[in-house]
């Protein structure tokens, strides 16, 4: 039987730890978002994120949750190629899981679940119908990109993920499906400068160009891809690993972010064009950034007056690939977004998709920087203050 006393303690043990959930809560990624920890030399905090879960996301509206499909022509000739470019928006479609409660399994209209950016087969017109899109947000200013992506396995196209100021000022990196082979892929890791402008727009002649093998086909599975900008170098990554930093010819502006999927038959880039559609599939877009604007500057001030790394969220690694196929699929595919974990993502424009979605993010992604880790500290409590 439990004393008065004891349920005294109880309830001053609830009080305490309530108060503390709260100072906790208020406390969460108030300060930004950290690339490793505060006490890692490598730290690098940025101050706002955009995040996407393309797994779930059902809209025609692209621009609503923070991405704006492009429409315009480009000649043959400007193209340099034997066919022009042509995007239009029609050719970005979501095709989101039919469970939002998942994460893998059928999806709405069949294939792999995720934003679809289709190069269409037919170019008789003298064009190449292909997606593009460009992130509504035009404000960064160095951070850390990611993109989880299943790459095109059919014969010509190119499908890119990038940041873009201006022609001599963008970072990319650039998959041609034409340099897959039976086993292996390839990621091209450019930077385009002034260099490559004199050079006719042509980064392979400068040094801010690698071709960077991969030891899997990116057309067969969903991986991540990663570039983390400083004033200092711009640095690779796939599926957490280091591929190269580039130290020159750093670009300093702010811009926006891009996708796009496209060919116009250049036998000495795209080649192709494919003669059947096919489509590059982004299953998430996770992008943590200083902004430029004002605005923006001005709110984070608000909130974080003085930076204090324990109001700082580290962002995770992607150390696997986040593929939705297989027998562990639905775990691999269940990657972590702060904009769907409550109170993670405080003065952000978050675009959450369903209720049915967050709480399955919440269920999978207790973590230590979450409330429900403190549950187990909660009972000890309790049980010690009742038995008193």
């Amino acid at each position: 039987m439990y004393s008065l006393s004891g349920l005294r303690n109880a309830v001053g043990a609830i009080a305490w730890f309530l108060l503390g959930m709260s100072r906790l809560a208020n406390a969460y990624c108030e300060c930004g978002y950290s690339v490793n920890k505060t006490s890692d030399s490598s730290f690098a905090l940025f101050t706002d994120l955009l995040e996407n879960d393309f797994l779930h996301t059902r809209t025609t509206n692209f621009t609503a949750v923070g991405w704006r499909p492009q429409e315009y022509n480009v000649s043959a000739k400007d193209a340099r190629g034997p066919f022009g470019k042509q995007f239009v928006p029609e050719n970005i479609e979501a095709n989101p899981l039919k469970d939002p409660y998942s994460w893998a399994g059928n999806s709405d209209r069949g294939g792999d679940a995720g934003l679809q950016l289709w190069v269409r087969g037919d170019h008789s017109h003298g064009f190449v119908s292909g997606a593009e899109m460009a992130s509504v947000r035009d404000d960064a200013l160095y951070g850390s990109f990611r993109v989880a992506m299943r790459l095109s396995g059919s014969a010509g196209t190119c499908g890119a993920f990038f940041w873009f100021y201006n022609n001599s000022q963008e970072i990319d990196m650039e998959f041609l499906s034409k340099q897959f082979n039976s086993s292996q892929g390839v990621v091209n890791l450019v930077l385009q400068t002034p260099q490559s402008v004199k050079e006719g727009f042509d980064a392979s002649n400068t040094s801010d160009f690698k071709v960077q093998p991969l030891p899997f086909r990116p057309d067969q599975e969903f991986h991540e891809y990663r570039f983390d900008w400083s004033p200092q170098k711009v640095s690779f990554y796939v599926d957490g690993g280091w591929l190269q930093d580039f130290t020159e010819n750093i670009p300093s502006e702010s811009g926006r972010m891009f996708m796009n999927h496209w060919s116009n038959g250049d036998p000495l880039w795209s080649a192709g064009p494919p003669g059947q559609d096919t489509a590059l599939i982004v299953s998430y877009i996770k992008a943590y950034f200083n902004s430029s604007d004002t605005a923006r500057q001005k709110d984070y001030k608000t909130r974080c007056p003085t930076v204090d790394a324990t109001k700082v969220c580290q962002i995770p690694d992607q150390i696997v690939a986040p593929n939705p196929s297989g027998a562990n699929g639905n775990k691999t595919a269940h990657t972590y977004f702060f904009s769907l974990d409550g109170g993670y993502a405080p003065n952000q424009t978050v675009y959450n998709t369903t209720n049915a979605t967050r709480n399955s993010a919440l269920r999978g992604f207790a973590s230590s920087s979450s409330t429900f880790a403190y549950v187990p500290l909660f009972i000890a409590l309790f049980s010690w203050a009742i038995s008193t």
